[in-house]
């Protein structure tokens, strides 16, 4: 049987998308006035998280995603307002045949888990109500003061008319997602944001579309045409999306050529500025002072400040590396054209860059992070895939 919570969700649902633009703008205003007026509350709350977390030995890195200040909280803000002001995703102009048309409809229920980034719920509500969505938001223990607040928040937001109040649900911290995920009626796509064990666990509940998002384990190319002090711009550059950095670049492919000296310069530059670097076989015997990289690394996220470093000959087993252990972005840095084609055409990650750091910028792109393995959803992850398309023959 579906909990009563998922079983409003779903009811709710078919009103949200039957509800007029209108009323789904003026929702997702007051999520955006509501926000505004708890900043004390959920500056308050999220301190309890702090501090109780810190008591139970919880990880620095959910730490990081957890805590809250006045600038994240007014970068939220400004996203959502960005998100009020794009024009309904609803209307754009779809293909069309002489004896079909097709146009988008809502996914219906959407689900949210995450490890201990609770104000990604904020942004997944915006994009609920946008696109005519009823969302329900589950987070662990170590969030769930903050996790209170937002459902407060919440409930501001639905106090008038426009919605039902089940349209932006958070679950309690001891239903967990084991409990319902496995459900065929409970959501119709789970969105997931936390560490790699977080997201197996719960990936192998679920019976509905999973979408983990991505974290980090970015790769780069070097060519030997390209300056070290780009090098050392990309890799910080992707480092400086607070407060998860879902795109950070955390592995580096060397290419045959690369100047040893402009190899050192990089490493030693990013070591001043706090990161730590560990090196392949074929490297170790030119930096013993490195450690070694494990081999179960390559395909993993760091999630913090550490970089590996991997030797090949040239762009193609550097792409065949990428295939085997990337997971969401790839960059090349190359001044060649053959390569920089070839580069883009066959490495398998869902986004790649050229010369240019791994990076989106939010407010633009009303997306709220990147899929962090290739599926339905590869990419970034914003209004368009919280749409599906109804076909109608005629």
């Amino acid at each position: 049987m579906l909990p009563e919570p998922l079983a409003a969700a779903r009811v709710a649902s078919t009103h949200v998308a039957q509800a007029t633009y209108s009323n789904r703008q003026q929702a997702l205003l007051a999520l955006i006035n509501a926000l505004k007026a708890a900043e004390p509350l959920l500056l308050e709350q999220n301190t309890l998280d702090l501090e109780s977390s810190r008591d139970l030995a919880v990880s620095s890195i959910i730490l990081g995603w957890l805590r809250l200040t006045h600038d994240r909280l007014q970068r939220i803000t400004r996203w959502l307002e960005q998100l009020y002001q794009a024009p309904d995703p609803a209307v754009q102009a779809l293909p069309t045949t002489g004896d079909s048309l097709s146009y988008t409809v809502p996914l219906g229920v959407m689900g949210l888990i995450y490890e201990g980034l609770p104000t990604l719920s904020l942004l997944m509500a915006g994009l609920a109500l946008k696109t005519g969505n009823a969302l329900v938001v589950w987070g662990s223990a170590s969030s769930r003061f903050t996790t209170q607040a937002i459902a407060s928040v919440f409930a501001d937001a639905l106090r008038h008319p426009w919605l039902p109040s089940a349209s932006l649900q958070v679950l309690p911290t001891d239903m967990s997602p084991a409990s319902w995920l496995a459900h065929p009626m409970a959501v119709d796509v789970a969105i997931a944001h936390g560490r790699s064990r977080f997201i197996a666990e719960h990936r192998a509940t679920a019976c509905c579309p999973f979408v983990p998002l991505a974290l980090g384990n970015g790769y780069l190319v070097w060519d030997p045409s390209i300056a070290p002090d780009l090098i050392t711009d990309y890799i910080q550059q992707s480092h400086a999306d607070t407060p998860d950095r879902p795109l950070a670049i955390e592995k580096i492919i060397v290419l045959d050529g690369v100047n040893p000296a402009h190899l050192t310069l990089v490493i030693n530059e990013l070591a001043q500025a706090g990161y730590k670097s560990a090196v392949d076989d074929h490297l170790q015997p030119i930096y013993p002072e490195l450690p070694t990289v494990d081999a179960s690394e390559w395909g993993l996220p760091y999630l913090d400040q550490r970089l590996a470093w991997h030797y090949e000959e040239s762009i193609n087993p550097a792409i065949n590396w990428i295939n085997r252990y990337g997971t969401t972005a790839s960059v090349l840095a190359c001044d060649i054209y053959h390569d920089c084609r070839q580069f883009y055409q066959e490495v398998q990650t869902p986004l790649v860059y050229l010369n240019r750091s791994p990076q989106f910028t939010q407010p633009n792109r009303c997306v709220i992070g990147a899929v962090a393995e290739r599926c339905a959803y590869q990419g970034l992850f914003g209004l368009e895939q919280c749409l599906s398309r109804k076909q109608v023959w005629l």
